[in-house]
């Protein structure tokens, strides 16, 4: 004869148990799903830099082949200062074609502004919204800065009813800036102190 079996003492989870169970797996998801969003942010970033770096090995290459057009200290052809508002208008083409299909010899202030209605035209396709700005001169360098809309340079913490992305404010350039800061600044003339979302990168240029 067998002998009696012992009575069945494993039980089953409690549903206490399975809520923390849950609970615990909701905080590591939602970690998970905030590193995702800050990792495409910084892909976005990267991205837009890598084109910066195109659109100014372009500009720099054109200035380098009309050097003449740089010479004057505090009037180069080159210089361009609209703000951010005014640069979001048509861009009027130029008077002059100097480009590879100009069937005259351009002079070397046509060529200048050939030069940036081209520049900003490809700068404007490239960016959202993107312009730019040079300023300087031979003797200290030049600084090109480029402007574009960033609808991810967001910040939760500034959230309002007026700016419910919460899209941030770039800083306004200053000569007391550090290095860094003077990296992703926005120029006084750029006037975006009131645009949220308008993110800037300055990068100098030497002849």
């Amino acid at each position: 004869m067998n002998a009696p079996r012992p009575p069945n003492r494993t039980r089953g989870a409690t549903l206490i148990e399975v809520l923390v169970s849950i609970l615990l797996m909701s905080f590591a998801l939602l970690g998970i799903a905030g590193l995702m969003g800050a990792t495409i942010r910084y892909q976005l970033g990267i991205e837009s830099r890598s084109v910066v770096t195109l659109l100014f090995n372009d500009l720099t290459s054109r200035l380098r082949t009309n050097l003449a057009q740089l010479a004057d200290f505090d009037a180069s052809a080159y210089l361009y200062s609209a703000t951010w508002a005014s640069q979001q208008a048509t861009i009027t083409a130029p008077a002059s074609n100097c480009g590879p299909t100009a069937t005259t010899t351009c002079t070397g202030t046509a060529r200048a502004a050939y030069d940036l209605w081209e520049s900003r035209s490809t700068t404007r396709r490239a960016l959202p919204q993107g312009s730019l700005q040079l300023s300087g001169n031979t003797t200290n360098g030049f600084v090109v800065t480029y402007l574009w809309l960033d609808k991810d340079y967001t910040d939760p913490a500034i959230v309002t009813t007026a700016n419910p992305s919460g899209l941030r404010t770039s800083a306004t350039c200053t000569t007391s800036g550090t290095q860094t800061q003077r990296q992703t600044c926005c120029p006084i003339a750029a006037n975006v102190a009131s645009t949220p979302g308008v993110r800037c990168l300055n990068l100098t240029f030497i002849p």
